[in-house]
């Protein structure tokens, strides 16, 4: 009741065979200002029958994000994969006590591995309730005692390998939970019952993070002093975003600090940020030449993963920009919002993908525009084919003595060349020559 939760997880997985040995590792991720590992052990039991045991001094701590400069979300790990062997059953559980910011929590059923019985159990305070959500799979009604409930699935088979298949999110059965307090409850956790909700909180965190001084407006206008159109004036501003070193340092994570853009005046003096700190930043240099923009909360890696039904700010991993445009900019990722109007969208973080283009991972995707006029989500543009391809011109000569010499000559637009030019970019002249 006073917003605390307390995790339990019980995990036994059979090592079928030798090539299963690395399944025998436990993991459980917390955030040290909000969070405590309150137990977590392991245990092996061998064929013959034998068990060994993993505590305390078995236990790895590390940083959870290696690529993050400073991130607080840390682990604790436990592997036992070179002592098990085929036939061995391995088995962990731990407790976790954390304090969230939401009131809402996911379940996978399996990964690729067949299940025996998977279960998730929500015990609830006094006077709370659960919805929930099933993802993949016909919906799964929960057995509900007093403020207790449970969902359970078992005899799932495995899921088989195949090269460019959907990602285990479309094809595992999946739940997502949200819990709600009684209505005259004063805790501060945050719920939501729709997406204008998630927008309206997802403003609240990101508006005031608007912070226009001296040094940041004139750069703005250096920026933009020769530009002609307002299409000029963004591409300026995208540009300079563009190229700003990206580096991610989350700290608060456990209050939000996820979620919430550093200010855009601190970016710029110190010429880095992540996502959300480059579309922040890009904003507040638009808002000094008249441009109003927009964050947008977005998935990156898969075009179809959040789903419609659910209203949470944990299905978005990435953040973007909308640029709210007159009739006389054109472009191919400019939609039209019922409310906001044109909205021309971008990806400041995205180096190798111009204004007027967007990655494919993007392109067709489920996002929200971070507005408290939002209260659903939007689809993002799809460019169209003409404006992605690779124009091949070979020109050969074959001799009278059957030799033949000529020149390929290679020219790509849009995302095809956006691929080409992060090639170029992340290999050595010499591997990239190579590799054409």
């Amino acid at each position: 009741s006073d917003g605390k939760t307390n995790e339990v997880l019980n995990y036994a997985v059979r090592i079928l065979r030798r090539e299963g040995r690395d399944y025998a590792y436990a993991r459980v991720g917390y955030i040290p200002e909000s969070s405590k590992v309150k137990e977590f052990r392991a245990w092996l039991i061998r064929a013959g029958g034998e068990t060994k045991r993993y505590g305390k001094d078995d236990i790895v701590d590390a940083a959870a994000h290696l690529n993050d400069v400073y991130n607080e979300y840390r682990y604790k790990r436990i592997d036992a994969d070179e002592d098990a062997d085929a036939g061995a059953v391995f088995a962990y559980s731990y407790t976790l006590e954390d304090r969230s910011i939401f009131t809402q929590s996911e379940w996978s059923f399996q990964n690729f591995l067949p299940v025996v019985n998977s279960r998730y159990v929500l015990t609830l305070p006094e006077g709370w309730r659960a919805d929930a959500l099933t993802f993949n799979h016909p919906k799964i009604e929960p057995k509900v005692n007093g403020t207790n409930y449970s969902w359970e699935l078992s005899n799932l088979p495995p899921v088989p390998f195949e090269p460019l298949s959907p990602r285990l999110t479309h094809l595992v059965p999946r739940l997502a939970v949200s819990y709600y307090p009684p209505a005259n409850s004063q805790l501060s956790i945050k719920t939501f019952a729709n997406w204008g909700e998630v927008a309206a909180w997802m403003a609240e965190l990101e508006d005031p993070q608007v912070i226009v001084d001296d040094a940041l407006s004139r750069r703005a206008m250096e920026l933009t002093a020769l530009a002609k159109t307002e299409f000029d004036k963004i591409r300026a501003i995208a540009q300079y975003v563009q190229s700003i070193q990206y580096i991610s340092i989350q700290t608060g994570v456990g209050r939000g600090g996820g979620y919430r853009p550093h200010a855009s005046n601190e970016v710029f003096a110190k010429a880095y940020g992540d996502c959300k700190d480059k579309a922040n930043l890009m904003r507040a240099m638009l808002k000094v030449v008249g441009i109003v923009a927009i964050p947008v909360s977005i998935y990156s890696g898969d075009a179809n993963y959040v789903r419609a039904a659910w209203p949470s700010p944990q299905q978005f991993n990435h953040c973007i920009i909308a640029v709210k445009v007159s009739d006389e900019t054109q472009a191919g990722t400019i939609i039209k919002h019922p409310k906001l109007g044109r909205l021309l969208i971008f990806d400041p973080t995205d180096e190798q993908t111009p204004l007027g283009d967007l990655d494919f991972d993007l392109q067709g995707s489920l996002a929200l525009i971070d507005s408290k006029e939002e209260t659903e989500l939007v689809r993002m543009p799809v460019t169209p084919p003409e404006i992605n391809h690779l124009e091949r011109v070979a020109t050969f000569e074959l001799r009278a003595d059957g030799g033949i010499s000529g020149k390929i000559q290679d020219q790509a637009k849009g995302q095809t060349a956006a691929r080409i030019r992060t090639e170029y970019k992340k290999l050595s002249k010499p591997d990239f020559t190579r590799m054409i």
